[in-house]
């Protein structure tokens, strides 16, 4: 019995060791449950390197411990390995690393919390539905002269957040805050303020009563609203288009095919596209496809005769010439245009030049504005009738681009050097792969030093120094409209050439049709491929009578709200011949990146001459919104 009891005994007093032991490992795992055995916090990464150059560096640090998942977020880095061995390798390799007096501090990540949309419930909640006129036009409200100085305060705002990041980037010549200011200039009104707009995108749907309504988003799909506005009271919709939006709705609900829903997939109607220039009306009818051929063409012809019956500029005070047809099954899909019927193109004049515009073609949605737009990059490109030029090629300068530049913005040229190659030491090992280098341009025959004191009889009579020209490059040119407005007017008067560098080749088909109605073929040559790549092959596309080594090159780069691809700035950057840049942008704070990279002092990867702002002019182009348009001008 004793034996029995004692080894009960001895069984309990194991059960409880083992218990104890049980939960003395809980409570570990739970001390442990916010830190990722496997990943590694990397901190102290100078931010001078970019993602390639460090992992590159890390499989130098790291030999034979391989990772398998890198997140790079420029000072600070994640990494993640197979197992915690050779994470807890890392750390010993990587805690205490000195890169360039930059010291890393390694250890495990914390769990990262996923923050994840909870599932989307039927909202039941009535909507607080604003107006079109809050919604599109939110300082509609506001004195024009109002909506300026807040454009103005905005813009000075950018250019406080631009200022902070050329000098998180250690890049020289910019001044402190006040000065840096000094480079904005007023803002540039729009000469219309209402009924500007020339193209319009109208969502087929239905309002919060669930009546069919042609008009603009209200609501969130997040919040399973998704609903339309009808655009009443919006001054910057023209009288015609409503007139056309009206018939439209007239016409939509005689169909009886419902608009589509975004989040049962079913319906038929989309979203109508206006535009309108002037006499000239075009529409994109956009649907969801339907299964029968025969109804869709039925629904084609119908729409034809409707909109292209000349009764409709009496009875309904809208004149349509023509109508495109667009089926989408994604937002994504690839568009697809199909004339049903009118004419192809439609025609807008902007100083004195005439353009054709295609349905995907990209044309400023204020007319009137655009001619204050590419005027004033006329005169800071130097290619206006009213600007002029230095005889040694490098374009003069405006009196206020000039009295903007801070004195102390003028470093000598041997500081300069200095400064570049004490950035080319401080680069990371193993630079990417550079971009083939462009041909060598000389330095103009003016800009050289003086080796005698002879004078020669050139300099004596300026007036028989050779005229190499001025070449402008007109990046992402689309149809044509920057280059043929500035060189219009003085084509015959100053020697200029234009190249055009487009990616879309409709577009380009587009500028050179332009080109010839505005008989500019002569100084004007469009090219359909990467700017990277066409500012290589430069020398083969220019006329005999021009020279990139010794002609004027000056830059006017419009890219896409979200800015440019790095390759085009780095391009820019070796073409360097280039001496002044015009960034325009409808989005500053977008383009502060490209602008900094462009700024940044010479290095293996930012090879050739940095810019520098020179200034930066605002534009209205959107009155009653809060968005505009800046024009940075940027020489070297």
């Amino acid at each position: 019995m004793n034996d029995i009891i004692d080894g009960v005994a001895v069984d309990l007093a194991n059960n409880v060791t083992e218990t104890e032991e049980i939960l003395s490992k809980t409570e570990d795992t739970k001390e442990d449950s916010g830190i990722d055995q496997d990943r590694v916090h990397i901190k102290g990464i100078p931010t001078f390197i970019g993602f390639k150059q460090f992992k590159k560096l890390l499989e130098k640090i790291l030999g034979d411990v391989k990772s398998k998942k890198v997140r790079y977020m420029a000072d600070y880095a994640y990494v993640t390995f197979e197992n915690p061995e050779d994470a807890q390798k890392a750390i010993k390799l990587l805690d205490g690393y000195d890169y360039k007096k930059y010291v890393f501090t390694a250890h495990l990540a914390a769990t990262e919390v996923k923050n994840l949309r909870a599932p989307t419930t039927k909202n039941t909640e009535p909507a607080e539905q604003k107006t079109a006129r809050e919604s599109v036009t939110p300082l509609a409200e506001m004195e024009y002269e109002k909506q300026l100085e807040l454009k103005q305060q905005n813009s000075v705002n950018v250019m406080d957040k631009l200022h902070g990041q050329l000098q998180r980037n250690k890049i020289i010549n910019i001044g402190k805050q006040g000065e840096f200011r000094k480079r904005l200039q007023a803002i540039l009104p729009s000469p219309k303020t209402t009924g500007y707009r020339n193209k319009c995108e109208f969502t087929i749907g239905h309002d919060l009563n669930r009546d069919i309504c042609i008009g603009f988003v209200g609501g969130r799909f997040s919040e399973n609203r998704h609903f339309v506005i009808p655009p009443v009271n919006v001054d910057i919709v023209t009288p015609q288009m409503m007139a056309i939006l009206k018939d439209t709705h007239d016409y939509v609900k005689e169909t009886e095919l419902e608009p589509f829903d975004e989040f049962d997939r079913k319906g038929f109607w989309r979203m109508l596209t206006v535009r309108e220039f002037g006499g000239d009306v075009m529409l994109i009818f956009t649907v969801f496809p339907l299964e029968s051929k025969e109804k869709t063409e039925e629904i084609q012809n119908q729409i034809a005769e409707r909109f292209l019956n000349f009764e409709t500029f009496t009875e309904k005070s809208y004149r349509v010439c023509s109508i495109y047809w667009q089926e989408m099954v994604h937002i994504s899909d690839t568009p697809n245009f199909k004339l049903i019927g009118g004419t192809p193109y439609i025609y807008e004049s902007l100083l004195d030049c005439r353009f054709r515009v295609s349905p995907p073609a990209f044309f400023q949605t204020n007319s009137q504005g655009a001619s204050v737009l590419y005027s004033t990059i006329g005169e800071l490109c130097g290619l206006s009738e009213k600007s002029e030029t230095q005889g040694s090629g490098v374009p003069a300068a405006s009196e206020t681009a000039i009295a903007s530049q801070p004195s102390g913005d003028v470093i000598p040229m041997e500081t300069e050097q200095n400064e570049k190659e004490e950035s080319k030491e401080q680069e990371p090992d193993g630079p990417p792969t550079k971009m083939a280098k462009m041909d060598s341009e000389a330095v103009p025959e003016s800009a050289k030093p003086e080796e005698t004191n002879v004078t020669t009889s050139e300099e004596a009579n300026p007036s028989t120094t050779e005229d190499h020209g001025t070449i402008l490059l007109d990046i992402c040119c689309g149809t044509g409209t920057i280059g043929q407005c500035l060189l219009k007017n003085i084509q015959n008067s100053q020697k200029v050439f234009c190249i055009g560098i487009e990616m879309i080749a409709e577009a380009v088909e587009d500028a050179k049709q332009n080109a010839k109605q505005n008989k500019m073929e002569k100084c004007c040559k469009y090219i359909a491929g990467k700017a990277e790549d066409t500012f290589r092959s430069m020398k083969y596309h220019l006329p005999k009578e021009f020279d990139l080594r010794k002609s004027r090159v000056v830059g006017v780069l419009d890219p896409p709200r979200a800015g440019m691809h790095e390759k085009v700035i780095l391009a820019c950057r070796e073409m360097e011949t280039m001496r002044r840049l015009i960034f325009v942008s409808c989005d500053p704070n977008s383009a502060i990146n490209n602008i900094v990279n462009l700024c940044r002092p010479e290095s293996r990867k930012y090879n050739g001459a940095a810019f520098s702002i020179t200034r930066v002019q605002p534009v209205d182009m959107f009155p009653q919104t809060n968005h505009m348009e800046w024009i940075i001008q940027l020489d070297r």
